[in-house]
């Protein structure tokens, strides 16, 4: 079925319902990062793929907002569509509301899904079409009934994760959380990220492709813990620990009953970005508190059991890599055929290898040239390239391990660079690098480290239209919050986070260039002025010399990329053949 076609019948029905403006999301009952295929529903719709993506339909306009990462992708994918693409990064762009408040006219009516959108958002749609005498409706799922062959809601098994591994059991983070409760004075709790969950409870799931979480909710009273999943994902040694652990057991469509029969004194803590509409709705007659996630702040900062796990799986991480970039090369220097798709299964392969192995964190971005200049570049059999021995390649990537998640960024070169590549090579290392030696009172915020990496870009009027980095699960999720490395971002960097430094510089059409290290925040020193914070870096990958002009680094910078490669060279060489050491011992060479 066309895109116009399914316009058509969308629109059908809902002039059937008197609807006047539609919108229609990707996202699912958790507000999942990723999602399953079942809740796909505007990639559906308008065939364009995406994290970040939601269109709007009226009677005789339809419009697709993304951001900058996926405006080239979407261009294309939305042309001939008469889906208009909306550049919502850009200034003067409406946000979704505003262009509904002038469009719409009053008295008409707006609907949205209110299962798939999260109250955060429906709230904010609300307060800006409300008071433009316009009407909500978010009881309609219009996507169900046109999309004929649309997936069921996936049945993955769940597996258990032993204390061995989280440093933590589940008995001991129920009384972690439940003293939050009692410092926040509620009653209740609804845990409504997946992640959430499975960090509570010790366990994994495999519903998302990539993201090893289950569909699930948990309630947490002060007496009691609600655990909400499909009977069939459970198995036998699951259902024994989780009962141990007091843990009743409860299908994961009963959530919303059980809500709708709090009392009316319940003191129900909720978070608005994590819940959807219609559970928000469905526990209306509780007193709402509206607050701090407590699993995630909980989550974030990791125990020493999980950074030594961690640590670890970077460094098998980054062997893993190193055979990858001798595949790479060798193959290419005997004239075998490599391309973006073929390096992409390669390196999956090369991380397969390791013990602990589950699967990629995330899709692997594989930018030959300049398929690098877009920032999240997805390859498949479509888009696939071939690599060769010119130019440069960006390869942003992760492994997910039962000892942790990973996500390194290297971008490496195919053939002798240019001037202006080794340039921004080495003004995006130098901003890297800034932020690994910086030590920054107690108290800094992400945003204020966004500025400090941004700096020495900014000096040589450069920029990257990305944020800087984000937390990292341990075994879980690549991306973690609730601390990112942003212009917006106001979390403050607390000892225990997990998080990436990834600075870039894309030139569209011609390269884009990416370095991404995890780091791991720890004390530096305590002085009259307070405690002081550093990163300690966790990735151990080599990161290339040829790129570099020396003149632009400065000596400091110099001689930590010396130190730096030469402890990749002594972790990572005793994993390795001998023809993979020599490989390595050229490239972490001193300059």
């Amino acid at each position: 079925m066309q895109v116009s076609e399914k316009l058509s019948q969308l629109r059908a029905a809902m002039a059937s319902e008197s609807i006047d403006a539609a919108i229609v999301g990707n996202t699912d009952p958790h507000n999942n990062e990723y999602v399953a295929p079942r809740w796909r529903c505007r990639e559906w719709l308008a065939e364009m793929k995406g994290s970040n993506g939601t269109v709007v339909v009226t009677a005789d306009w339809a419009g697709l907002w993304t951001d900058s990462r996926y405006y080239q992708s979407a261009e294309e994918a939305l042309e001939g569509t008469g889906i208009e693409l909306m550049r919502m990064s850009d200034i003067g762009v409406p946000s979704i509301a505003e262009w509904l408040k002038k469009n719409c006219k009053e008295g008409e009516t707006v609907s949205f899904n209110g299962t798939n959108t999260c109250l955060k958002q429906a709230k904010a749609w609300i307060k800006t079409l409300k008071p433009a005498g316009l009407e909500i409706r978010s009881d309609i799922d219009f996507i169900e009934p046109l999309w004929t062959d649309r997936p069921a809601a996936p049945k993955g098994e769940l597996y258990l994760v032993g204390d061995e591994l989280t440093g933590q059991s589940i008995e001991s983070k129920i009384s972690a959380v439940r003293e939050k409760m009692a410092d926040e004075k509620v009653d209740a709790y609804l845990l409504g990220r997946t992640d959430e969950s499975c960090w509570l409870l010790n366990f994994r799931g495999t519903d998302i492709l990539n993201q090893p979480t289950p569909y699930c909710h948990t309630l947490v009273t002060t007496d009691e813990v609600m655990f909400f999943i499909d009977s069939d994902k459970l198995t036998d040694e699951a259902t024994e620990k989780f009962t141990a652990a007091g843990i009743t057991l409860r299908d994961y469509d009963e959530v919303e009953g059980v809500l709708e029969k709090l009392s009316s004194d319940t003191r129900l803590l909720i978070v608005p970005h994590y819940l959807n509409y219609q559970l928000a709705k469905a526990s209306e007659q509780c007193i709402q508190i509206e607050g701090r996630p407590i699993a995630t702040d909980l989550k974030a900062v990791k125990n020493a059991t999980e950074v030594k796990h961690l640590k670890q799986s970077l460094i098998d991480d980054g062997a893993a890599m190193v055979r990858f970039y001798v595949w790479l090369y060798k193959s290419l220097k005997a004239g075998e055929k490599v391309t973006e798709l073929s390096a992409s299964k390669k390196l999956e392969a090369c991380r397969a290898e390791v013990p602990g192995y589950r699967h990629v964190s995330f899709e692997s971005i594989m930018g030959y040239g300049p398929d690098g200049a877009l920032n999240h570049y997805s390859v498949d059999e479509e888009s696939d390239k071939p690599v060769s021995l010119e130019n440069i390649f960006l390869i942003d990537s992760g492994g997910n391990y039962a000892h942790g998640t990973t996500d390194t960024t290297r971008t490496i070169p195919m053939g002798e660079p240019t001037q202006e590549q080794k340039e921004d090579y080495t003004s995006v290392l130098s901003s890297m690098i800034e932020l690994l030696i910086l030590q920054f009172p107690e108290g800094t915020t992400g945003a204020q480290l966004d500025g400090v990496c941004r700096l020495n870009l900014w000096k040589q009027a450069r920029n990257f239209k990305h944020g800087t980095g984000h937390g990292v699960g341990f075994g879980l999720e690549v991306h973690e919050g609730p601390q990112n490395i942003s212009g917006v971002n106001a979390e403050h960097m607390k000892l225990g986070m997990i998080t990436t430094i990834e600075p870039g510089c894309y030139r569209p059409g011609k390269h884009g260039i990416r370095i991404e290290n995890m780091v791991h925040t720890v004390v530096s020193q305590e002085t009259d002025f307070g405690r002081f914070f550093k990163f300690e870096n966790l990735t151990f990958c080599p990161l290339n010399v040829d790129l570099i002009e020396p003149s632009l680094l400065p000596a400091e910078h110099t001689e930590w990329l010396n130190n730096y490669n030469a402890e990749v060279f002594e972790k990572l060489s005793p994993l390795l053949s001998e023809e993979e050491t020599e490989w390595l011992k050229h490239e972490c060479r001193a300059i």
